[in-house]
């Protein structure tokens, strides 16, 4: 298995150009209080700092996408289309990357600004929770620390293949604190505080995706990932661990079909209140 996951990934695109404005804004939940069908999508301002983001689809909760360490949205191409058919779905660029300007003020930040910074740019596109959270790599603790902070605006919650609290001091050395992307630099101390010890999630259904080519397991890195990845299963009494067989860290480019399922589960158990175990998939 490759490491330095929050680096080298193996999908690229071109990025387009920055759109600092949006070309629709819908603020107003329907009249059933489910979320708006209406697309926002642009740059916002919210928690200090300026984001794109883009909602699409209806359905509910709604899927809020969260990208690795350096990645921007584009790193969901073949997993997006099909989710927005499925509920309605948003996704963001961290700023400094993406359609996202840089960001402003203080250089150094953390998994739990991040998540504070996203809960008021989901706010300021009007989108409203609860939400099944999805994220990927460094962004697993982006979620982690949501769920800490506003527990009840999580209906759910997918780690895929995702970055677990104390990386810095547990793994290689190259995964000491700080971690760097868009220009700024992430205190992985204090994003591993943020998470407020996991965070217990009760039974709040957490479906957890790992990385599975078949020389997995074989070394002392791939035992303490892997172990990780069986750790974070046990946040919620109802979870399920998922491993993509034929995938490297980047599951949602070279596996897309578990993480559509992964989703599609979470929703179903969401929607009707049915453990996991029991769902389909």
């Amino acid at each position: 298995m490759t490491y330095l996951p929050y680096v080298n990934f193996t999908w690229r695109m071109p990025l387009a150009s920055l759109i600092t404005v949006a070309a629709l804004f819908t603020f107003a939940p329907g009249a059933s209080g489910a979320p708006s069908a209406d697309p926002v999508v642009g740059v916002l301002t919210a928690g200090g700092q300026r984001q794109w983001i883009d909602c699409e689809g209806s359905g509910s909760p709604t899927l809020v996408i969260s990208s690795g360490l350096g990645a921007d949205s584009s790193m969901w191409s073949r997993v997006l289309p099909k989710l927005r058919t499925m509920t309605r779905t948003c996704i963001y660029d961290r700023p400094g990357l993406g359609k996202s300007p840089k960001r402003t003020g203080a250089k150094g930040t953390n998994a739990g600004e991040h998540a504070k910074e996203l809960k008021s740019l989901l706010i300021a596109a009007g989108e409203s929770g609860p939400f099944i959270l999805m994220g990927h790599s460094y962004a697993g603790l982006i979620v982690r620390a949501f769920a800490a902070q506003t527990p009840v605006e999580v209906a759910g919650m997918l780690l895929l293949d995702a970055v677990y609290p104390g990386i810095h001091r547990t793994f290689l050395s190259s995964y000491k604190s700080p971690w760097h992307e868009g220009g700024t630099s992430i205190d992985m101390a204090a994003s591993e505080r943020a998470t407020n010890g996991g965070p217990d999630l009760g039974s709040t259904p957490l479906i957890v995706i790992t990385a599975g080519y078949p020389s997995n397991g074989t070394s002392w890195a791939d035992r303490k990932w892997n172990a990780e990845q069986d750790a974070a299963a046990k946040l919620s009494t109802n979870s399920l661990h998922l491993v993509a067989k034929k995938s490297g860290h980047v599951i949602q480019q070279q596996q897309p079909a578990i993480v559509i399922a992964g989703v599609r589960r979470l929703l179903e158990a969401a929607r009707t209140s049915t453990p996991l175990g029991a769902t389909r998939g």
